[in-house]
């Protein structure tokens, strides 16, 4: 993409599962827990993904926003995501910012902390966009009817400094552990949480843990399903709690899925159906979204 003032030369900064329309445009779309089915005038918006979740997911949709000052306008659209309530995160940042801990102030998430936001980045958001609520709307009409208001009122590139975007990626070193298989059954993680994806030039499966407070502090790679959760197991990363059950076969369902698509040259999405299509999106697929 042609470098225009304004914008990085590589943008949107952070990958993720969206679409990218007009650079210039002054409208962003969050279409939430919605994958597909909302279709807009591409010219008129800037970009448009799906975001599910409220702490790493929010924090790619800012980082990209504030990367390209055309973008004055977030529309948060399309099947809310029950659990995480990122639509309802995203206003309470626009409007409250985060306290100490870096924990959205009002959000009703679970676990609503960006820890990979600076402050600065956090306030350029507040004041460079007008978040727009139509959480639950899923017609295309009304929404497109939505995007022509908010270019009407289109206040003009944001004229604050450029500011120096920190992808989610450049933190601090993290282990990476190959897996091997042991005798032990999977016990769900109470510790934190597992984003599963696919590596295809290596032709492995990723398990990247976070703990409690979001940060990513270790990486469980392999070839196998099984080796990977004995892996898990056996470096302490899980614990008993109430819905033990529930997580252990939600993770094992993942993992299996996992590696049917890197044996058989398929995408992965975490908490979707596999594609047994082949059919190759031109999306960056995430399980964060943006």
């Amino acid at each position: 993409m042609k470098k225009r003032a304004g914008m990085p030369k590589k943008w949107p900064v952070e990958e993720g599962r969206y679409e990218v329309g007009n650079p210039t445009a002054p409208i962003a779309v969050c279409t939430e827990a919605t994958v597909s089915g909302i279709q807009v005038n591409m010219d008129k918006v800037a970009i448009i993904g799906k975001c599910v979740t409220e702490n790493i997911g929010i924090e790619k949709i800012v980082k990209n926003i504030i990367a390209n000052s055309y973008i004055r306008f977030l529309i948060i659209c399309g099947k809310r995501s029950y659990g995480h309530d990122v639509g309802q995160t995203i206003l309470s940042l626009s409007q409250n910012g985060v306290d100490k801990k870096m924990r959205v102030i009002g959000s009703k998430g679970s676990i609503p902390i960006l820890k990979h936001l600076t402050r600065e980045e956090i306030e350029r958001f507040q004041k460079q966009v007008m978040v727009v609520d139509m959480q639950g709307e899923i017609d295309n009409q009304i929404i497109s009817f939505k995007i022509g208001q908010c270019l009407k009122k289109n206040p003009g590139k944001f004229t604050g400094k450029p500011m120096k975007i920190k992808k989610i990626g450049e933190t601090k070193p993290i282990r990476c552990i190959k897996t091997r298989s042991f005798a032990e059954k999977y016990v769900a993680d109470p510790k934190g949480s597992f984003l599963i994806t696919i590596d295809k030039g290596r032709k492995e499966i990723v398990a990247q843990h976070y703990n409690s407070d979001l940060e990513l502090d270790i990486q469980v790679i392999g070839k196998d399903a099984r080796a990977i959760i004995d892996t898990i197991i056996k470096m302490g990363l899980i614990g008993n709690f109430i819905e033990a059950n529930n997580h252990a076969a939600y993770l094992g369902r993942e993992l299996a899925k996992a590696q049917i698509c890197l044996e058989n040259g398929l995408d992965y999405i975490q908490d979707e159906p596999v594609n047994f299509s082949g059919n190759k999106e031109k999306i960056a697929q995430d399980e964060f979204g943006w």
